[in-house]
């Protein structure tokens, strides 16, 4: 069985629709996927209402910050999804506020880089949430920069043009999830201190991304395993944006498993 449990769609920062989505998963031999859209559901209502029979996974990867640091918080509900009522209220404030920092950008890249983009442009190439990579695209296409060029000269962290984005406690973002019905898993570790990760664990979060390009697998399988923790994984995949394949790596049929039993136990 071929599984992943962290993919984007157009409904956030990815390029591809939910249909096209699970037509290259199809192409992939992926038997399911996980959609994990930062910061909104909105492409969960789009699958339901394409009336597939692909057997898609709903999720969110969630906005949270630690010690100063961003932390994403991945969730896993059931399908259908329960009633999550105070998470919804949430991601609509949410997306206001990206909307808003959105704006504060456009007028810092002028102010500070002389770039001009509009953001009527910026949100028509966007299906959902807000963020960098659709201001990203727009400059690329008008001044001719490469995508990670974009980033690395006028969007990166340390930019004068970079607006700090509103984000929950860590803590907050899990037990927001855990109220909402979710299984909630810490996403991409090898970002964060192992100081982080600790503390992380100790908001009683019930998983950890284990499979994940860019780490150290047998690291996180055991940290996985000292603390009881189920283990995900997947390819993070962004469409044509970023160089990643969907389906790598491989995550272990036993570890995809042992989320839909932690999903099945959801009230």
């Amino acid at each position: 069985m071929k599984i992943d449990l962290h993919v984007h769609s157009n409904n956030s920062d990815g390029t591809m629709s939910v249909s096209e989505l699970i037509d290259e998963a199809k192409k992939n031999g992926i038997d399911t996927f996980a959609l994990t859209d930062h910061d909104t559901i909105q492409g969960i209502e789009e699958y339901q209402k394409l009336d597939s029979d692909y057997p898609m996974i709903f999720g969110i990867e969630l906005s949270t910050y630690h010690k100063e640091k961003p932390v994403h918080i991945l969730g896993y509900f059931k399908n259908p999804l329960p009633e999550m009522e105070e998470l919804q209220k949430f991601l609509i404030k949410m997306k206001e506020k990206r909307e808003e920092r959105v704006k504060k950008i456009i007028k810092s890249l002028k102010e500070y880089f002389n770039i001009e983009v509009d953001y009527d442009e910026i949100k028509k190439n966007s299906h959902g949430v807000i963020a960098r990579p659709h201001i990203a695209r727009v400059i690329s296409e008008k001044y001719g920069y490469e995508f990670q060029e974009v980033f690395d000269r006028f969007l990166n962290n340390d930019s004068p043009a970079y607006v700090e984005i509103e984000r929950l406690s860590t803590e907050d973002g899990i037990n927001l999830l855990k109220r909402n019905h979710a299984v909630t898993v810490l996403a991409h570790p090898f970002y964060l201190t192992d100081e982080m990760v600790k503390d992380i664990i100790s908001y009683g979060i019930d998983g950890i991304e284990v499979y994940y390009l860019e780490q150290n697998i047998n690291k996180y399988h055991k940290i996985a395993k000292k603390h009881h923790l189920i283990e995900t994984g997947g390819s993070d995949y962004h469409g044509t944006l970023f160089d990643s394949k969907m389906g790598v790596p491989e995550v272990k049929e036993s570890a995809y498993l042992e989320l839909i039993q932690e999903i099945e136990k959801l009230k």
